[in-house]
């Protein structure tokens, strides 16, 4: 009931009270506005009379003089022994929405936007996708591939982190990555610093291995050097893990001028650093300031995954380190390698991607980031969004206490989108999910429809169980 009533409060009477219209007028104007934003459907029923008066701190006679307004208006149904409900499309220009409720109904493609990578190809620098076993096969180590090897060397070199090809690992995944690194240290039952939110797949095999992660959450600035040094302090980390680029839910990159700060509390503890470099090629070609941290202190490895700004297809990951431990080199010989076609073409990639070729992947990705909270506005006006100044996705708060519940039932509706609550292990983030923005506008404005149906879905149950 606690719950209940909140959603109430906050989603539908949430509005600012700063006005001059009387009490039951207020309440008049909020459930107009529900029912226009789509809060509110036609046929939900709405609290009795006395709950929503002591919920609202008003007397049952201001929310009976309201439903009877409301009435009036043909905006709201009372049937007596049943309750008060919504009246069918008391707005005439409202959106049709189609509700799914039962997984037998079939939603039609699903629209995959919980992905920290592209799905669509088409953006790809254009190269040879040819490949002939018998050219590579005598160049493949446990290592990598050395045109790989030096590729992702040269590419690193250019972002302002000098790296020669026996300084790479090639892996299939920064997950990967993270696990060698774990085992290479003997950080099983020791606790971590984990930088949230981290993409599931890191924050899975961070629970795996780890006795505990403390979660380092990011300010308006970023990673904060302060808040690392005594998370260091408190825990005794063996493993630390930044990303100083994707600094969500904030949507904010670190300040450039925390880098050296951070670089110097790693330097002052004895734990391995991680930094993930996924997306600093497309940041670094807007902000010329924006270095590895690696560039700082060879007590950071650098990691990336490849598929995060070119293709989810990639299956390509990669780590370096100033001078790999004989530890790092044995246990990264028992993980996966990606396929020598894979390495090939990853290899072309990263030659053929320009600097000019990350700026004009960066703009698109942030016109598309625009246009998504554009129309999740128009649609959604109920979500908080924050503007992410880096990044290919947007973080949204939604006006209830556990979002995953919302993401089940999205998925029911054919639009799949990542919880909060996912990507940390402190079972914080609750109320928020992750939207990607790399698909195609067409694809993204069909999301939105289909994450209002959702939301449509979600919140007349809500509103049901009052």
């Amino acid at each position: 009931m606690d719950q209940d009533a909140a959603w109430w409060t906050t989603l539908v009477f949430g509005a600012d009270g700063d006005t001059d219209l009387p009490r039951y007028l207020q309440i008049v104007a909020d459930i107009e506005h529900a029912i226009e934003t789509r809060t509110l459907t036609h046929g939900q029923r709405l609290p009795a009379e006395r709950t929503l008066a002591a919920a609202l701190c008003v007397s049952r006679g201001t929310v009976v003089r309201a439903f009877e307004i409301l009435a009036e208006r043909g905006t709201i149904e009372r049937i007596h022994g049943s309750g008060t409900f919504v009246r069918s499309n008391p707005f005439a220009a409202l959106p049709h929405v189609r509700h799914i409720d039962s997984a037998a109904d079939d939603p039609g493609d699903v629209i995959d936007l919980s992905q920290a990578a592209p799905s669509d190809p088409s953006h790809l620098p254009d190269i040879d996708w040819g490949f002939d076993p018998v050219d590579h096969s005598p160049g493949i180590t446990g290592r990598g591939l050395p045109m790989l090897q030096e590729a992702l060397a040269v590419h690193l070199t250019r972002l302002g982190l000098p790296t020669t090809a026996d300084q790479i690992i090639v892996t299939t995944s920064t997950a990967d990555v993270v696990d060698v690194v774990l085992r290479s240290n003997r950080a099983g039952k020791r606790p971590a610093v984990l930088g949230t939110p981290a993409w599931p797949a890191l924050r899975s095999v961070f629970s795996e291995h780890t006795a505990a992660s403390l979660c380092l959450y990011p300010d308006a600035g970023g990673v904060d050097p302060a808040a690392l040094r005594r998370a260091l302090r408190r825990t005794a980390a063996s493993v630390v893990l930044v990303d100083t680029v994707e600094a969500g839910p904030v949507g904010r990159a670190t300040a450039t001028s925390r880098f050296p700060r951070i670089a110097a509390a790693i330097e002052d503890h004895t734990a391995v650093a991680l930094e993930d470099l996924s997306f600093l090629a497309c940041e670094a070609v807007h902000n010329p300031q924006f270095r590895p941290l690696s560039a700082l202190s060879e007590r950071f490895t650098a990691m990336g995954d490849l598929g995060r700004v070119f293709w989810s297809g990639c299956g390509v990951g990669w780590l370096r380190e100033a001078a790999p431990a004989e530890s790092l080199l044995g246990a990264a010989l028992r993980i996966p390698r990606p396929a020598a076609s894979a390495q090939v073409h990853a290899a072309r990639l990263l030659v053929a991607a320009t600097p000019q070729w990350f700026a004009e992947r960066r703009e698109h990705l942030s016109e598309h980031v625009r246009y998504l909270i554009r129309r999740l506005g128009e649609v959604l006006p109920s979500w908080k969004i924050e503007s992410p100044t880096a990044g290919d996705g947007v973080w949204v708060r939604l006006p209830v206490i556990d979002a995953s519940t919302f993401a089940h039932v999205a998925a029911r509706s054919g639009i799949t989108v990542c919880s909060g609550q996912g990507c940390v292990t402190d079972g914080g983030l609750r109320e928020y999910i992750r939207i990607s923005a790399a698909a195609d506008k067409p694809t993204l404005e069909l999301a939105v429809d289909r994450l209002a149906e959702a939301w449509a879905i979600y919140t007349r149950r809500l509103a049901a169980s009052v």
